[in-house]
């Protein structure tokens, strides 16, 4: 496979328009970068056209194949606008320059007598060109037609016959914009004629589309025993645009049964496209490649093509909204259409979670008032109108997306799972209960959060059970305690008295401060083995309460304040007396009256 340059992708058209240019000089570039752009109009086909050219220039001098069709169809334009130094394309068997040219695979393209190959007539037997073929199939030249009756007019006898509602005129008009060539109407005619039943029941079996074509014209000019034909599969009536195992099916079904896995994020999708090792892409991956994006002229940014404008492309979050009463709240805003009821609602209604007001069960509201919400299943309680996730193929949605819940399944086995997504034993609880939560939307809000990521990340990493201690390792905050206390009720971790931890942590801290070691010994003393061992003693197996916390909190604190004003006096605590004590309760700064009380009594 060749490797696409930078210029092809970044700007293909400038590629070609330049390419031209060097070779033809009685057309402007604007009149050159016109034909190309109503020439091919997607992305791929313009960077398809560019490599082309870009490897072999050549091809504008000479017109030969083999080449891309699009080569050839460039050269038909430019000569057709009064272009005179590029080549005509040539016939790729007779090898003449041509004003029209035909394509065959394998790059190559030709005119219409090389291509067009002699057969056996049916009716003289001599190997003549093909004109057409008749009702069986077999090859008909120029001077012997197919006498074998008019199929129009028999087919216009059996439609009037069948549906006494349709007259002759009206069998013709369908016909007439059901397919133009003569050729074309015979086909039809003959497989109609051999199945009347294509009309009425079996029109998912049609031969051609232009049956479907037909059957839809017939139905509008007021047929009522003709009927479009349903869908084989959903049994939905539905446009059928695809050809699989001899039926024609709709789009959606279709798409289901070429889904595979995307080779990049795993959704089980209908492929796009393919990359350069024949990996199968989803739509989603390709729209998001980078070498797909393109720079929004709303932000500026180089982001994904939600839409093309007449000034530019615009990206999702520019693409233009029309401004309407939304059909759920009511309140004017932004809106899309919705699929699901076909009212206009707002960006806040596609996000909103609420319990239903037909089965209880809290989901995303897609239908019903702002006031009696209904989830997908109520709003539209027919299976085959809505899609299933492609992850856990339970969620009712319209979206090709993985579900909120089973996107939130997957960021919790990528932060806490090793590289096969295995998640420890002891952190399975934790897993569940996240994931089971009534809002995947809260869940998904919280983890996505840089400091739960992350903490999330180093207890996933860590090959250790995890436990309080591994968790104490951690930066401390309120992102931590919360995180520890949904391991807790969780079952992850066992319960433990966070405030006793948290005092004793803080105990210790307030002691190894003190820098002189007396000091340090006696409120080491007071602390631990005085009101410590009381308050152990005092809850049992309770958790330690906030008063109780704080009560000995102010105690310590009492302690430590006057033993530093004690040092700051030159004073040791054996040496004080009860003159200092009165000096101490008329300082300035003299606080806890009634602990530091309670210290002297039990230095005492």
């Amino acid at each position: 496979m060749i490797e696409n340059s930078e210029e092809v992708l970044a700007d293909p058209v400038g590629m070609i328009v330049r390419l031209v240019g060097n070779v033809e000089k009685h057309l402007d570039a604007d009149r050159v970068r016109g034909i190309v752009c109503n020439l091919v109009r997607s992305r791929a086909g313009r960077r398809n056209l560019a490599q082309a050219l870009h490897d072999n220039p050549s091809l504008l001098r000479t017109g030969k194949p083999p080449a891309p069709f699009r080569v050839a169809k460039l050269l038909m334009a430019l000569r057709e606008a009064g272009a005179r130094d590029t080549a005509l394309p040539h016939c790729g068997e007779c090898g003449r320059p041509r004003p029209y040219v035909g394509s065959r695979s394998g790059g190559r393209w030709g005119c219409s007598p090389c291509f067009d190959k002699p057969a056996v007539c049916a009716g003289c037997r001599q190997q003549r060109r093909v004109v057409r073929r008749d009702r069986h199939g077999q090859p008909r030249c120029a001077k012997c037609p197919d006498i074998d009756g008019d199929p129009v007019k028999e087919l216009t006898q059996l439609i009037t016959g069948l549906d006494p509602a349709l007259d002759a005129d009206t069998v013709r008009t369908a016909l007439e914009r059901a397919t133009k060539r003569p050729a074309g109407q015979y086909r039809l005619a003959w497989a109609v004629i051999e199945r009347p039943e294509l009309l009425t029941s079996a029109g998912h079996e049609a031969p051609t589309p232009a049956v479907l074509r037909f059957i839809s014209e017939l139905v509008a000019g007021g047929a009522t025993t003709v009927v479009k034909p349903a869908c084989p599969r959903c049994h939905g009536v539905k446009a059928l645009s695809k050809l699989l195992e001899g039926q024609r099916i709709c789009r959606a079904c279709f798409a289901k049964h070429a889904a595979v896995p995307c080779a990049r994020c795993g959704a089980v999708r209908e492929p796009a496209t393919r990359d350069a090792a024949g990996q199968p892409l989803c739509p989603t991956c390709l729209i998001r490649d980078p070498v797909n994006l393109e720079v929004c002229v709303g932000c500026g940014r180089r982001r994904p093509v939600a839409v093309r404008l007449a000034d530019g492309v615009r990206c999702p979050s520019c693409r233009p909204k029309e401004v309407q009463e939304c059909g759920h709240c009511g309140r004017t805003a932004p809106c899309e259409m919705s699929r699901a009821t076909g009212q206009p609602w707002c960006e806040r209604c596609q996000q909103r979670w609420v319990t239903c007001n037909g089965c209880g069960n809290v989901a995303q509201a897609r239908g019903g008032s702002f006031e009696e919400p209904l989830c997908a299943k109520c709003t539209n309680p027919d299976p085959g109108f809505w899609g299933r996730c492609p992850v856990c193929e339970t969620t009712w949605q319209l979206s090709p997306r993985a579900c909120q819940r089973c996107v939130l399944d997957q960021r919790i086995r990528g932060l806490l799972g090793n590289n096969t997504g295995t998640i420890g034993p002891e952190l399975v609880p934790f897993h569940e209960a996240l994931t089971s939560a009534e809002r995947p939307d809260v869940a998904l809000a919280w983890i996505s959060r840089p400091k739960v990521q992350d903490m999330l990340e180093r207890i996933g990493r860590d090959e250790r059970r995890v436990t309080h201690d591994i968790l104490d390792d951690l930066p401390a905050g309120k992102v931590l305690a919360h995180l520890r206390s949904v391991l807790v009720a969780t079952g992850a971790l066992t319960p433990r008295d966070e405030r006793l931890v948290a005092l004793e942590k803080w105990i210790t801290e307030t002691v190894q401060a003190r820098t002189d070691i007396t000091a340090r010994r006696i409120l080491h003393g007071y602390a631990v083995w005085h009101h410590l061992r009381r308050l152990r003693r005092r809850i049992g197996d309770q958790h330690t309460t906030q008063l109780q916390d704080l009560n000995v909190r102010c105690h310590v604190t009492a302690a430590d304040n006057f033993l530093t004003w004690l040092a700051a006096q030159g004073l040791a605590l054996d040496a004080c007396t009860q003159a200092d004590l009165e000096r101490w309760m008329t300082d300035p700064a003299f606080t806890y009256r009634d602990e530091t009380g309670h210290f002297v009594r039990w230095s005492v």
